[in-house]
């Protein structure tokens, strides 16, 4: 395959899942709760790593990136976000042993958490008052089995496949969805990603049920409550320059979505909108790292070590209206 057929295949393929994206039916913001990122490399990066660099978060940020890496990846990560209003937890595995003759060859699996307290249960009281009668958790939860490999030796792709559990206090809700990811590296500097998040449009179907009514009030039928995810594009650039025993990486990527959200985002037109993220990085030897970043406008920051196979990554998010959040995960190679 040629460079220039290569490039018009993945183009061809990033406007097909954008006209496809445009049109899907889905409810705002019903997916937020898995668009925090994991892993304190990606957060001091602003998030900006559709197009790398990968560690044993890749299967999240773009499942194709696991065939980037080399070997066994073991990765944690807790966070306390926006200061401590929510718990945020991630655990992955990746197997990237492929020996480079079949169309698979990496695979991984990881557990996604966003969760805390405060939903207050409320009832009314003798005087027709509400009264907190109880406090309840609540969380979401992911448990997701990525797998990529190559087209043509030129193109990586990725794919996962995602459950969903949700809980909200007095219902709860399951659900499944789709990531696909891709990679082409543009020369010995540049490499483009692709990531689409809820390519499927994803589902999430609850417990409860809600009434169907007529025209004048009246009660019908009553059907479970669901929610669609729409589906959300992320274009992304890494560009790469090494020089004696430092490396520097330029990140760029970008959330298009199709939501209808206005001023919620950065950029908006119509029903369409624009995220942006930005990274930084220098590392020495790939022994120390240091890291910076706009995630949506709010600065990152942070740092890391890879000693032995053994890597430790903080980070750090300033936010104006809530409290700043801080990361730590930490990987094992083998």
């Amino acid at each position: 395959m040629t460079r220039l057929s290569t490039i018009r295949t993945v183009a061809m393929a990033g406007l097909s899942i954008l006209i496809l994206t445009a049109v899907a039916d889905g409810a705002k913001y019903s997916g937020e709760a898995f668009s925090l990122g994991v892993g304190g490399r990606g957060l001091a990066l602003g998030g900006a790593v559709i197009a790398g660099p990968f560690d044993g978060t890749a299967s999240y940020w773009n499942p194709a990136g696991m065939n980037r890496l080399s070997g066994r990846y073991l990765t944690a990560m807790h966070a306390e976000t926006f200061g401590s209003l929510l718990n945020h937890d991630f655990v992955a595995y990746v197997n990237s042993r492929g020996d480079g003759t079949s169309l698979i060859q990496s695979y991984g699996f990881y557990v996604y958490y966003l969760g805390g307290g405060g939903i207050k249960i409320t009832e009314l009281n003798q005087y027709n008052r509400p009264v907190v009668v109880r406090e309840e958790s609540h969380g979401d939860w992911l448990l997701s089995a990525s797998v990529s490999g190559k087209i043509k030796s030129a193109v990586d792709f990725g794919l996962s496949a995602k459950i969903i559990y949700r809980d909200i206090g007095t219902e709860s809700g399951y659900g499944l969805t789709v990531d696909a990811g891709a990679l082409y590296r543009i020369n010995r500097y540049v490499q483009a990603g692709l990531m689409v998040t809820d390519i499927t449009t994803g589902f999430i179907r609850y417990s409860g049920e809600t009434e169907i009514l007529d025209s004048d009030g009246t009660p019908l039928d009553r059907e479970a409550t669901t929610e669609s995810i729409y589906p959300t594009v992320k274009p992304g650039l890494m560009i790469e320059y090494e020089y004696t025993d430092f490396t520097g990486r330029l990140m760029f990527s970008g959330d298009i979505k199709f939501e209808n959200i206005k001023y919620a985002a950065q950029y908006w037109s119509g029903p369409f909108s624009l995220d942006t993220h930005f990274g930084l990085e220098v590392d020495y030897k790939g022994l120390l790292f240091g890291r910076a970043g706009f995630d949506i406008g709010r600065f990152t920051t942070g740092a890391g070590v890879d000693v032995r196979r053994i890597t430790v990554d903080l980070a750090y998010l300033h936010h104006d209206d809530l409290d700043e959040t801080y990361r730590i995960s930490a990987g094992y190679r083998f």
